[in-house]
């Protein structure tokens, strides 16, 4: 944990706080123009990899090396559960920002935040994926803003999409949730595998800075949202296809997997002597888990709700499936 205490230890020196009763964030006002961005980092506590740049993007504005026009608003969310080596100490907190958060460590955390996120007009939340990913991507549903910010950015390639009402989590909501519902964009960028990286360290600073340069140009009223979209290729939509439950209790995937790693119809997919799964539709597993397991086979609790996912290309482009 020493990476991450010395880049705790960067950021707690330069934050300069800002309007919100929240420990761990950076407010700062450029003065020229109404656009607040608000940049989460860490909402799961060992996903520390965007922290690096985060810290210092907050260092080059204090330096006045970089300049931001608008209103600028990043926070570390779970720096708690990151300390610990831990994804949460008692609940997801990216599942618990719901109208009656429940009363513990990351429920409270998730009121805190939610005075942030009210005030967002763009919101980025920086994730890491558990295991091995070929490539950044985004995950978030559809809608015509979110696809314009998205591509205008342009710090993926790939996004992992769904129809506009349809939840990451049924029951849940996530921090980029709580923001659409209000009615303004909210991306999440998965930028690599988790922990320490060059290639989440450089993903993170490239995705920040092209963020708060598409802002300024928005809010200097130089550029329009969908005109900066269509300087960049436009992005390759996946869907999610099939999920399985992580039930039984004693399901284990086949060694090897990752994020992406293509799949054929009825090709098998979990651990010689885990109750079979076999692929239902072709595609590329998103999300596989491999959890702590006790002598007897059976998984140690808590386990996720799901132990892997298929995605696979859209077969419309989504203005054609949910409209413009």
């Amino acid at each position: 944990m020493s990476d991450l205490r010395h880049w705790l230890d960067r950021f707690d020196a330069v934050r300069r706080h800002g309007p919100f009763d929240y420990d761990h964030h950076h407010h700062h006002d450029g003065g020229d123009h109404d656009l607040h961005v608000v940049v989460g980092c860490m909402i799961h506590g060992d996903e520390v990899g965007s922290l690096p740049a985060v810290v210092e993007l907050i260092e080059s504005l204090c330096r006045e090396e970089r300049r931001f026009s608008g209103q600028l608003t990043l926070f570390v969310g779970n720096p708690e559960a990151g300390l610990a080596g831990r994804r949460f100490l008692e609940a997801d907190l990216n599942r618990v920002f719901v109208e009656e958060p429940p009363d513990n460590h990351e429920g409270r955390r998730a009121r805190a935040l939610m005075p942030i996120l009210n005030a967002a007009s763009i919101f980025l939340d920086l994730h890491q994926t558990i295991l091995e990913t070929d490539r950044p991507f985004y995950i978030f549903p559809w809608s015509v803003a979110g696809w314009q910010w998205a591509r205008a950015i342009g710090a993926a390639s790939t996004w992992v999409t769904r129809a506009p009402a349809q939840s990451f989590s049924p029951g849940t909501c996530c921090a980029d949730e709580f923001v659409r519902l209000r009615g303004r964009p909210g991306l999440t960028l998965e930028l690599s595998q988790k922990g320490f990286s060059h290639d989440a360290h450089q993903r993170a600073a490239l995705a920040l800075n092209r963020l708060l340069t598409l802002a300024d140009r928005l809010g200097g009223g130089t550029e329009t949202l969908p005109g900066a979209a269509t300087h960049h290729p436009d992005l390759h939509f996946v869907e999610t296809r099939w999920r399985q439950p992580f039930q039984p209790n004693t399901l284990m995937l086949r060694p090897g997997l990752a994020n992406f790693t293509p799949v054929e119809l009825g090709e098998r997919i979990s651990a010689e002597g885990s109750p079979l799964i076999r692929a239902p539709a072709s595609g590329m597993l998103l999300f596989p888990k491999y959890g702590d397991y006790h002598p007897d086979g059976t998984a140690i609790e808590p386990r996720p709700g799901e132990i892997v996912r298929i995605v696979a290309p859209l077969a419309q482009h989504p203005t054609e499936l949910w409209g413009e």
